[in-house]
Formats: C-alpha cells, structure tokens, sequence
C-alpha cells in the first residue's frame, strides 16, 4: 500500500509493508482474477483475488477476507498449529516465518493466512478433527469442515 501521507516523494513512492509471509520461493508475477469461475449468484459476498506465480512454477491464490473471517481462521490456523506436527520438528509457524537479508533472524508472519495448513484440517482423523475444532471454541466439526471447505472454493 502507498503511503500517501509521507512528505517526500521518496517516502510517497515507497510501498508500506502490511504483510509479510514466507512462501519458500520467489514470486514473478501477481494477475487479479481466480482459478475457478464464479458465477454472479453465487450466495455470498464476492471475496477478491490475485493469483501468483514463482519462478519454480508454483501458481497461488491470495484472498483479500474479510476481517471477521480472517480472525476466525487465524484461530483456526493456531489451533492447528498446537495439533499438527510440523515435518523434521520444526513447527508450520516458524517455517513460514518472514525472512530476508534484511531480517536474517526472521519475524512472524503478518496479515496473512496460511490455507494449505488451514485445508489440512479436511485431511486430519476425527480425534484431531475435534481437538482442533475444541480449541478454537466451535462445538460442531462439521461446521468447521463447512467454512474451510467455503474457504477452498476460493481457488
């Protein structure tokens, strides 16, 4: 986003960072649009989306949420990051963890979700199913399974 309120017109040309993510590859083009059709009935508000692409190939989807979904499945998200065990120990969160030359320690991902770990709760065995859903203070794992699935049907 553009800082419009700066007062040089270096610091007005210089992009404000309001996320940050670290998706394990570089990215070399951002399109708006999506990966399924919509059609114009669908129930629901329109959600917006830029597609990705890496230089290895990799095709993403980012989805702008609105602000109540978004909270609901970063707890979501947290939750699951307590059940599911990340590979070789170490944990999802810190993988995806922002870093760069500039931040060679690493911070927190900021404003950004991460739904290949959010859609893995589709995957997992009802026990986990119902841990996670516990923890994130929902009573039903089929109404969990809904949203997330009306989550996949983003992309």
């Amino acid at each position: 986003r553009k800082n419009t309120d700066a007062t040089t017109d270096e610091d007005r040309a210089r992009l404000e960072v309001v996320g940050e993510f670290h998706l394990g590859d570089l990215v070399n083009r951002f399109k708006h649009g999506s990966l399924v059709m919509r059609g114009g009935d669908s129930e629901g508000p329109q959600i917006p989306t830029l597609i990705f692409g890496t230089v290895n190939g990799v095709i993403g989807v980012v989805a702008s949420l609105p602000k109540e979904e978004y909270e609901f499945m970063l707890k979501v998200q947290n939750a699951l990051n307590q059940v599911v065990k990340g590979v070789g120990g170490l944990r999802h969160d810190e993988w995806r963890s922002f870093q760069n030359e500039r931040v060679p320690c690493g911070r927190e991902v900021k404003n950004f979700l991460d739904g290949d770990l959010i859609e893995s709760f589709l995957d997992l065995r009802r026990e986990r199913m119902e841990e996670v859903s516990r923890l994130v203070g929902m009573t039903s794992v089929e109404e969990l399974c809904r949203r997330i699935e009306e989550l996949q049907r983003l992309h």
